[in-house]
């Protein structure tokens, strides 16, 4: 998969008991970007279709390169690979607009790999009247039902809500900005990302900004709800406008400690809140947020295999789902009118007694 971040691509080799549904995260590789392609990817929203399409196309060759050499690799560890899932790289995400968009040529990769493919997740989910997104909480209720939620720090920080009981409903949205905002300030000091958040640990809050911050109207609305990267351009001006790199990322940090800490206190039951993406790696944000809580609640960080591969396996196990024909999205978490079996399958998949993706 390939986020909103633009950084770069993961790919991971999990294997599912289609009996059982038991899941184990096996491998993980993730891919930099070549600066060439990273730049392109950012301006994507911004170009002409037949310049769009040329890129979508480039960017295939050069993810399914990739998927090529960790199929080689992974399949000489023993086992073949039965079915392969592919997310795309989505650039156009307006749910109250009822569309969604990614490029990625799936019939490009199907040919080039040579396995079936599933792709295109979201968009029966939007046709059923849904956000289309997050599509995740659903792997979250079947593997971390020990936790009360779980929280992904990637491009965007979004959370699943899991109940005590499984007769309740799994609730789930997009909270606020994450890595988007604090790589487009690191990047300020010409560095990619703030390791470690010793940038931020450096700056003082702007009292000023994070007033405003606070006025960002996704924050007030009621789920369901989510995010794509155009709708942070109000908090990017805002942080912008901070003359200090360091003040501007410390401002980040504590915007975003205060929203994530108020969803938990506001909508998770006591617990373990599971912390995952590239936020996870971020020491003073855990910080700011952890300071935020109160005891009911402990952040919990898993192995870096977890952190790095969780989404893109999440999304492997759907694959896996709608190759079987299964619920791959959850109305209580998009809004959609019913549980929707979305994905689209290309080429020919027989449901063994396990199954690699």
């Amino acid at each position: 998969m390939s986020g909103t971040s633009c950084d770069g691509l993961d790919v991971v080799l999990i294997e599912v008991s289609a009996a059982t549904g038991d899941f184990e995260l096996i491998e993980f590789e993730g891919f930099t970007y070549p600066e060439s392609l990273m730049n392109r990817l950012k301006k994507l929203g911004d170009m002409e279709v037949e310049t769009a399409g040329k890129l979508s196309r480039d960017w295939t060759l050069w993810t399914g390169r990739k998927i090529q050499d960790c199929i080689h690799k992974w399949v000489e560890l023993g086992g073949a690979i039965d079915l392969v899932g592919f997310s795309g790289h989505t650039f156009y995400h307006d749910p109250g607009g009822k569309g969604t968009a990614a490029i990625g040529e799936v019939n490009q990769l199907f040919a080039m790999l040579d396995l079936p493919v599933v792709a295109d997740y979201r968009s029966a989910d939007v046709a059923a009247g849904g956000q289309g997104a997050p599509l995740v909480p659903l792997f979250d209720a079947h593997v971390f039902r020990d936790h009360a939620a779980c929280m992904n720090l990637g491009g965007i920080a979004n959370a699943t809500f899991l109940p005590a009981s499984q007769d309740k409903a799994v609730r789930a949205w997009d909270i606020c900005g994450c890595n988007l905002l604090l790589n487009r300030q690191s990047m300020r000091l010409d560095q990619p990302f703030d390791r470690g958040g010793l940038m931020a640990s450096k700056g003082k809050v702007d009292a000023t900004v994070l007033s405003k911050l606070n006025q960002w109207p996704h924050l007030h609305r009621l789920a369901p709800k989510s995010l794509a990267a155009e709708d942070l351009l109000f908090l990017h001006g805002l942080l912008d406008g901070i003359v200090l790199p360091e003040d501007a990322c410390a401002t980040a940090v504590e915007w975003m400690a205060m929203a994530m800490a108020d969803a938990v206190k506001g909508h998770a039951r006591p617990g373990k809140i599971l912390v995952t993406g590239g936020g996870a790696f971020h020491q003073f944000l855990l910080q700011r947020w952890s300071g935020h809580l109160s005891e009911e609640w402990t952040l919990d960080v898993p192995s870096d295999l977890w952190v790095e591969g969780k989404e893109a396996a999440a999304f492997g196990w759907l694959a896996l789902r709608t190759a079987m024909g299964e619920t791959t999205s959850l109305a209580s978490v998009t809004g959609a009118t019913e549980d929707v079996r979305g994905g689209v399958l290309l080429g020919n998949f027989a449901t063994p007694d396990r199954v690699g993706t």
